[in-house]
């Protein structure tokens, strides 16, 4: 019943008897304590409340409607009901309380002298055992009393505005209709009606109740006089008392006074418990998502209110720890008990791929050392060293991106993470390529014109190259923003990823075209002289095309079907393919050589003189197309590459000039 009743209650003072209760939890207190065998006969017992009743209208109706019947009785019958019997009066009563409604109970009472028959006289029916029951209470109960408040604060009310109305009547006698006769009377509406406070009806339905009275009047000298009440009981033991939380998308349940009152402690949640009734304690205080009860407890994952609110009647107050809920382990948004929800990646595999990745990179920093050490070594001079230590650089860039998977999956960690591998993979194979291009420039070139490139051209190509991808990244970081994303394995375990989206596919196209880019290039340079063509550009190319964009697919397509530990393997050996691989294949025939004296071109004073004899040889006949090429692109290396060589070349050339 208690789903059709919808209140808002306000409290305003609480009080029981003399004593005050000035707290709600002192008012339910007093509801659990009061019974009909420790209540004062009477409705004395009452809870102080104002609240909201125009839910409650329809409720109202019946009272009111008998009230103006009784009302229009008393203005036809000089002022008295005495035209009625106690069976009709009865009647009343009993009628307006079957019915499948709240309405617990009905009745009339009078002021005396209304009824002649009896000095007081107050018919009431009320519900009882599947039945109505009706009696007049006023045998055992003075409504005359001060305290009744269902009576007597409707009494003390002045009636000076009482509606008057005016109907029309045709009578009939025999067979034919009597003169109109106009009949007026006094009506009462909702508002000329009191709501009571809730009260214990101590001796009469002996229920938690509240009672709605509508006015009887009677006229006499044109003035309004009150002659008793028509009222219809609300029993609030059919309405549940919830203590939980004020929530928007929860209906009330009649009493909302006493909402904020539970006790659940802070890792639950109180739910009310529909169907207790006016009673306290009636909520269960369940587990919050992430936690679960302790070994031991209830399989409903709750606390009962009633067991909560008996420990604190008993003791007084709730110990720490007491009534708590566990956390679930690391990853389960809910559970039942301790067991894992997070997949964790097999520690030993974890941390020997750490292992790998630092010895990687403290190696990257050591070939970048030789490099600076080894800088005027012809081999590594031809070779560019800014360039080679740019390629470090990216190397380094590229592998830093695995220190980034140890921490705990985040929106920020995958933003982060798109950052260092792509910027690393362009500044890498940007850098190779450029070298590449310079080459290909001067054998293609060079043939029909002098052309010079000097690193300064290269440095702004991988620079304007650089700030394209960093614009493209924070376009994607801006436009797109990183998500985590949840996937399970085999065995139900969770783990998180990043989301893979549109923009990561552009930058492996993007990658795609650079690496085709390079290989084109190396074709063009495959005739260059053997000291200059380095055949281990295009293998350190193919390889990045091959297993690095084969792997970069492979471990985003088969994120879903792998498991985390494979995950982890793939992008261990995804970074390992573009970064270490790639530089080993240059860098190591270079040492080689070095270490064994046995570079790969010419010493510097050889190239110097391979110069001076191809042009002294072809001074006085008219040069080949490849004799001109190679001249210009070895003169260029020189002249890059030695200040000292540079000057005698240019001399040189001038002397050459026809």
């Amino acid at each position: 019943m208690a789903n059709f009743i919808y209140v808002v209650l306000i409290i305003v003072d609480l009080t029981c008897g003399a004593t005050a209760l000035n707290t709600t939890h002192e008012a339910l207190e007093y509801v659990f304590r009061l019974n009909p065998k420790t209540c004062k006969a009477g409705t004395k017992e009452k809870l102080h409340l104002q609240f909201d009743v125009t839910v409650w209208n329809h409720y109202t109706d019946p009272a009111i409607r008998t009230a103006n019947f009784l009302s229009n009785i008393i203005g036809m019958n000089n002022g008295t009901l005495n035209s009625l019997t106690d069976e009709m009066l009865f009647l009343l009563g009993r009628n307006n309380v079957h019915g499948n409604s709240v309405i617990f109970g009905s009745g009339v009472a009078l002021e005396k002298g209304v009824y002649s028959k009896y000095d007081k006289f107050c018919p009431y029916a009320h519900k009882k055992n599947g039945t109505v029951q009706s009696h007049d209470i006023a045998v055992n109960y003075d409504y005359l009393d001060t305290y009744t408040i269902w009576y007597t604060d409707v009494k003390e009310k002045t009636w000076e505005d009482v509606d008057v109305v005016t109907d029309v009547v045709i009578n009939r006698e025999n067979d034919h209709h009597l003169p109109e006769v106009e009949v007026s009377y006094p009506v009462a509406k909702l508002s000329d009606g009191h709501w009571t406070v809730p009260y214990f009806d101590c001796g009469g339905g002996n229920v938690w109740m509240v009672t709605y009275s509508s006015p009887i009047f009677g006229v006499q000298n044109g003035s309004v006089l009150f002659r008793g009440v028509a009222t219809v009981d609300i029993e609030l033991t059919q309405i549940d008392i919830n203590q939980c939380d004020n929530n928007e998308n929860e209906r009330s349940s009649g009493l909302d006074v006493f909402r904020g009152t539970h006790r659940c402690q802070s890792t639950t949640t109180c739910v009310p418990m529909a169907g207790d009734g006016f009673v306290p304690g009636a909520y269960n205080c369940v587990c919050n998502d992430g936690y679960y009860l302790p070994q031991g407890a209830n399989r409903n994952q709750s606390y009962y209110g009633r067991e909560i609110e008996n420990y604190v009647r008993e003791f007084g107050v709730i110990e720490p720890g007491m009534f708590q809920c566990t956390a679930c382990a690391a990853g389960c948004t809910t559970c039942v008990d301790s067991s894992p929800c997070l997949y964790e990646i097999n520690t030993i595999l974890k941390f020997s791929l750490l292992i790998v990745t630092l010895i990687t990179v403290l190696g990257i920093m050591s070939i970048a050392v030789i490099i600076y050490i080894y800088r005027n070594n012809p081999v590594i001079k031809s070779a560019s060293p800014a360039f080679l230590e740019l390629m470090c650089l990216g190397g380094i860039l590229i592998l830093s991106q695995f220190f980034i998977h140890f921490l705990d999956m985040s929106v920020l960690v995958c933003t982060i993470s798109n950052w260092p591998i792509h910027i690393g993979f362009f500044i890498l194979y940007g850098s190779l390529v450029v070298k590449t291009w310079r080459i290909s420039k001067i054998f293609t070139i060079g043939a029909r014109q002098r052309i010079r490139i000097p690193d300064k051209i290269l440095y702004q190509r991988i620079g304007i190259l650089v700030c394209f991808i960093s614009a493209m990244l924070a376009a994607w970081t801006m436009s797109v923003p990183s998500k985590v994303v949840e996937l399970k394995t085999s065995d139900n375990l969770l783990y998180y990823t990043c989301q893979i989206g549109p923009f990561l596919f552009a930058f492996i196209a993007a990658k795609v075209l650079l690496l085709l880019y390079g290989v084109y290039l190396s074709f063009t340079i495959r005739k260059a002289p053997a000291q200059f063509n380095d055949k281990y550009m295009g293998y350190a190319i193919y390889n990045a095309i091959i297993l690095g964009i084969a792997m970069s697919f492979l471990s985003r397509l088969l994120i879903s079907i792998i498991g985390p530990d494979l995950i982890f393997v793939f992008q261990f050996l995804h970074l390992q393919v573009f970064a270490t691989v790639t530089l080993l294949i240059i860098f190591v025939p270079k040492f080689f050589a070095i270490r064994k004296k046995k570079e790969s071109s010419p010493t510097f004073a050889s190239v110097v003189n391979q110069i001076s004899g191809m042009d002294n040889t072809h001074r006085f006949r008219k040069r080949s197309s490849a004799d001109e090429i190679n001249i210009n692109f070895l003169k260029f290396l020189v002249a890059m590459s030695d200040k000292e060589t540079q000057t005698k070349w240019k001399t040189e050339e001038e002397s050459n000039v026809v």
